[in-house]
C-alpha cells in the first residue's frame, strides 16, 4: 500500500479540512443550528476565522504546511484553555477532537499536502524550498508522535467500554454520544489491543487497517443516520480515526517503533549475510 500513501495524505487533508471548516462556520454564521459568536474580536471569533479560512485551505492543499502549523497551535491553545482544566484524559474532558486535530495538523505540517493539491502544482514548477525539504524530513518522527497519540486515545476508548470507567464529563452541548462509544462492547477489545500495538509500533499496518474499518463502520452505521453533518452526529472523531489509521496502514509506523527496528535488523542481516558460491 506504500505507493498509495500520497493519495491517503490527500484524503486525510481533505477530510480534516472540511470537518474543521464546520467549526468555523458554526462560530461565524450559526452553521447547523448553532448560535453564532456575537463578536469577531474575542478568542472564539478569531478561532472561527482561523477555522473557516484554514479548513478550506487544507482541503484545497494550498500553503498546507504553514496553515496546518498555525491550526495545530490553535488547537493546542483550545485544549489547554477549555478542556484540560476539566480532567486529565481527553476522552473524558471533551477534548478528544481538539487533541486529534492538534496532532493531525502538526503531522500535515511535516508531511505536506500529498497528491492532488495546489501545493503540488506550485512545487512542480518551483521545487520545494530548503526549509520545506528540512521539514519534510521530519515526517517519520512526527508520524510516530501522531501514532502514539492515536494509540493512547484508542486504548482509553477500549478501557472505557470494557471496564465502564472514564465517563465523559464534558463535551459539545446537545451532541450525541460518540459513534465509537456506541459500538457493541466487544469492540473495546479491538481498541484496547490495537491501541497498545499502535503505541508500541508493532504490526502497525494490519492493526491500523482493522481499526480504520471499525471507525468508518461506526460512522456509516451509527453517526451518519443521526443527521447529515458530522459536527452534529457524533462522528467527527470516527472519521478522523478512520482516515488517519488508513494512512498508517499504507505508510507504516514511522520512527521509534518495533516494526521499524525489526525492519532495520532484517536489512542489516541481509547485508551481513555471506553470499553462497558454487565451487
Amino acid at each position: 500500500m506504500q505507493p498509495y500513501a500520497p493519495y491517503i495524505i490527500c484524503l486525510v487533508r481533505i477530510v480534516a479540512g472540511l470537518l474543521f471548516m464546520q467549526h468555523g462556520l458554526e462560530k461565524l454564521f450559526g452553521f447547523a443550528g448553532a448560535r453564532p459568536e456575537p463578536t469577531l474580536w474575542g478568542i472564539r471569533g478569531v478561532g472561527g476565522i482561523l477555522e473557516a479560512v484554514g479548513g478550506p485551505m487544507l482541503a484545497l492543499g494550498i500553503f498546507t504546511r504553514p496553515t496546518a502549523f498555525i491550526l495545530s497551535g490553535e488547537m493546542a491553545v483550545a485544549y489547554f484553555r477549555s478542556w484540560a482544566p476539566r480532567g486529565f484524559f481527553p476522552i473524558a474532558n471533551g477534548g478528544e477532537e481538539a487533541t486529534l486535530n492538534a496532532y493531525i495538523f502538526l503531522w500535515l505540517a511535516a508531511a505536506g499536502a500529498g497528491a492532488w493539491s495546489l501545493d503540488a502544482l506550485i512545487h512542480e514548477r518551483q521545487g520545494l524550498s530548503a526549509l520545506g525539504r528540512r521539514v519534510a524530513s521530519w515526517e517519520p518522527q512526527v508520524r510516530a508522535i501522531l501514532r502514539l497519540i492515536v494509540g493512547f486515545l484508542l486504548t482509553l476508548h477500549g478501557i472505557r467500554k470494557l471496564f465502564d470507567v472514564l465517563p465523559s464529563v464534558a463535551g459539545r452541548r446537545g451532541a450525541p454520544p460518540l459513534a465509537l462509544d456506541s459500538l457493541p462492547p466487544f469492540t473495546g477489545y479491538i481498541e484496547l489491543a490495537g491501541g497498545v500495538l499502535l503505541m508500541l509500533g508493532l504490526v502497525v499496518r494490519p492493526t491500523a487497517l482493522v481499526i480504520s474499518v471499525e471507525a468508518l463502520l461506526a460512522y456509516a452505521l451509527i453517526a451518519q443516520p443521526r443527521t447529515l453533518w458530522p459536527i452534529r452526529n457524533g462522528g467527527i472523531e470516527a472519521l478522523l480515526y478512520g482516515v488517519v489509521l488508513l494512512y498508517f496502514a499504507a505508510a507504516g509506523a514511522g520512527a521509534w517503533s518495533v516494526d521499524n527496528r525489526r525492519a532495520s535488523s532484517a536489512a542489516a542481516d541481509g547485508v551481513n549475510r555471506p553470499v553462497a558460491t558454487n565451487s
